[in-house]
């Protein structure tokens, strides 16, 4: 029984032994041939437009409540904000 026991030991420690240094597939990394190609932001292509409301007035998001610090006002169909009054 104690000779089993020794048997299964030593190949247990073998088999854990022969693990150590062996090298990981995961940790490569895998290039494309090709470069590859950037996306647009997705902030870039959904620009607000400024085109209706005059000066130094932006325009309002739709269901936006005007806060009672600044001035607002509709120009050109479309609800501006002035922060500074």
């Amino acid at each position: 029984m104690r000779k089993t026991m020794s048997i299964f030991l030593a190949l247990a420690a073998a088999t854990m032994l022969s693990a150590c240094g062996t090298h990981d597939p995961r940790s490569d990394v895998v290039y494309p041939y090709t470069q590859p190609v950037p996306r647009t932001p997705v902030h870039a292509e959904q620009r607000p437009s400024y085109d209706g409301c005059p000066g130094d007035a932006e325009e309002l998001a739709p269901g936006s409540i005007c806060p009672s610090t600044a001035q607002c006002f509709e120009a050109g169909g479309k609800r501006c904000i002035v922060y500074e009054k």
